[in-house]
């Protein structure tokens, strides 16, 4: 006789066979089931199978991939990730070095890094929308065209302003690729397998922190074959590369616009109030903050600058909820606390990531004196560590989803990553100008090692809080947040620590006039040698004060996940089975007295 859980399975295939009407619609043909069922079970006379629980028949247009045309699609999509989310960060450990040949100022120095992550902040929103009306493919094409186009306007600049604004061309294509991946990649997997295909795109953007900084420290060695140029232009080879393994993966896989997205609907319900508001608070946020490098906290300009910006933000977060208009965030977002709690463990994550990857690079340059190459590989603890953090975390979820059927799974990931990511930047604070090389190698690896974790475990949990048909609009969304926790924390990051260091470099010393008066890299050589280690001690203790902002951020992190609830698989048979689980865990009811 067989178990009453494989019996209930049969069942369950048996009773909900799907079939596809004329109009394209799913139906599912159902039989009542026996009384004699065990009130353990499920009713599941309305309940699809597990095939109709895929996306495959929320879109039927859509056919499951054969493995090795899976592989290849994510290849291809790995490879356009890795070069939208590396180029965030390849000119961490080049940017001392460009600053120098082009002659930036403090504030433009800031910029460079800045102006590619707000343009990719600013378009998310539009993404989503925009792939419903000229479909997946074409839109990801597209932004993959932009982002070569503004990589090779980056290698070709002649002043620092050039490259600021190729910077931010590149940023709007850079944003395009990461939403437009991801939403595919979802598309094309059914939803019991995402998690584990979702591996390869989280892996890849934790090896694109390694990348960056290492890349960036190649191409800034100063040789005369290479430069920071090179930076860029190696991009538009490899973007042709991936171009080409999508193009022959996705070839036969329907992906086109939704039948009933227009441009005149688009128009008339896209939030172009809500993007301005969004973008512009925020905007407002980051000018005002890269005012306090050069006027300080207290200036007129810095703080009008900050305060309108989180009152811009403030007004639209009552227009979103308000507007009839189709609004920026998905309902779901303002109506769940998971959604909400996400976003904001994901904002902060990225806060701090962004923040870590850019001054460690410059604590090792300007304070160990080592080359943007050494500096890169300096880096390694920090950045191999959130790498292979991924890798244990999404084993884990994977083994907690089989055993559990529910997301507990990413709640204790998310937990355990914030708990040693607030533990690694406290840790931080501890390094200074005569820290020992053990110290400046356990520390970031330790930062490292929570922040990887983090990568991908919350955007699962954000999915399965929305519906169906929000996945598109949910996923730029998503990335709205992770990118504007990355762009205001490069920001914060900069002001804190100019303005720290404004005050603290000795009389004695040069003044801080502009980002290309200080040659970072000669600070180690300054004679007298009792100067060297007062301004050595000056630019360590400036980092540190970014270490003292990213840790209580984390810390915030860490208490609102604890109010994380608990959410089942997004599948009808996992959920079948988790009641039934359930159920039988519990001692029988007693029978009602006669």
């Amino acid at each position: 006789m067989l178990p009453a859980r494989v019996a209930q399975v049969i069942s369950l295939y048996h009773h909900a066979k799907p079939r596809i009407s004329s109009g394209g619609e799913v139906s599912v043909a159902s039989k009542p089931i026996s009384n004699s069922t065990s009130s353990s079970v499920v009713d599941l006379e309305n309940a699809p199978s597990p095939r109709a629980s895929s996306d495959f028949v929320k879109n039927p247009s859509i056919q499951p991939l054969s493995t090795l045309r899976l592989w290849l699609a994510h290849i291809g999509a790995a490879l356009t990730l890795f070069l939208a989310t590396t180029d965030a960060t390849i000119v961490s450990t080049s940017l001392p070095t460009i600053a120098s040949d082009l002659g930036a100022t403090q504030t433009q120095y800031t910029w460079v890094g800045v102006a590619y992550l707000l343009t990719q902040t600013a378009c998310q929103p539009l993404y989503g929308r925009i792939s419903d009306l000229v479909g997946r493919k074409n839109l990801l094409y597209t932004s993959m065209m932009i982002f070569a186009t503004g990589s090779l306007l980056c290698g070709a600049a002649k002043n620092i302003t050039w490259l600021i604004i190729a910077r931010g061309v590149a940023g709007v294509g850079g944003g395009g690729i990461v939403s437009s991946v991801w939403v595919i990649t979802s598309e094309i997997v059914e939803v019991r397998n995402r998690a584990k295909w979702s591996q390869a795109l989280s892996v890849t953007w934790s090896c694109s922190a390694i990348a960056g900084p290492l890349l960036g420290g190649v191409f800034s060695t100063g040789s005369n074959t290479l430069s920071w140029r090179w930076a860029f232009y190696l991009n538009l080879p490899v973007c042709f590369a991936g171009y080409m393994v999508l193009l022959v993966s996705l070839r036969h896989v329907d992906l086109d616009r939704s039948r009933d997205a227009s441009w005149k609907m688009f128009v008339r319900k896209f939030d172009f109030a809500g993007l301005v508001l969004f973008m512009g608070g925020s905007s407002s946020i980051v000018v005002g903050f890269s005012f306090a490098t050069e006027l300080g906290w207290t200036a007129p300009s810095t703080l009008s600058l900050i305060i309108v910006g989180l009152v811009v933000l403030f007004c639209g977060g009552i227009y979103e909820v308000r507007t009839k208009r189709d609004a920026l965030f998905p309902v779901t977002v303002f109506k769940d606390s998971t959604a909400i709690i996400i976003l904001v463990v994901t904002f902060l994550h990225n806060f701090a990531f962004n923040a870590g990857t850019f001054y460690l690079a410059l604590f090792y340059q300007a304070v160990n004196g080592s080359t943007p190459l050494e500096a890169g590989i300096n880096l390694l603890p920090y950045s191999l560590g959130s790498s292979l953090a991924s890798l244990p975390a999404a084993w884990f979820i994977g083994f907690w989803q089989r055993k559990s059927l529910d997301m507990t799974g990413q709640k204790w990931v998310i937990c355990i990553g914030l708990v040693i990511s607030t533990l690694g930047f406290g840790l931080l604070n501890l390094l200074h100008e005569r820290s020992p090389s053990i110290l400046r190698i356990v520390f970031p690896l330790i930062s490292g090692l929570g922040l990887g974790m983090l990568f991908h475990a919350p955007y699962q949990v954000f999915t399965r809080a929305l519906e169906p048909r929000e996945l598109a609009t949910g996923t730029s969304a998503f990335f709205l947040v992770r990118f504007t926790g990355a762009t205001i924390g490069l920001a914060v990051a900069g002001a804190v620590f100019y303005g720290r260091l404004s005050h603290s470099l000795p009389t004695e010393f040069q003044t801080l006039g502009s980002q290309s008066s200080i040659n970072w890299k000669s600070l180690s050589s300054i004679q007298p040698i009792e100067l060297r280690w007062e301004v050595l001690h000056a630019v360590s203790a400036s980092i540190q004060t970014i270490w003292m902002v990213c840790a209580p951020c984390l810390g915030l992190a860490l208490f609102i996940t604890l109010f994380l609830r608990r959410l089942p698989i997004d599948d009808p048979l996992d959920r079948t089975l988790s009641q039934e689980k359930l159920a039988n865990a519990q001692p029988p009811l007693p029978e009602p007295l006669a």
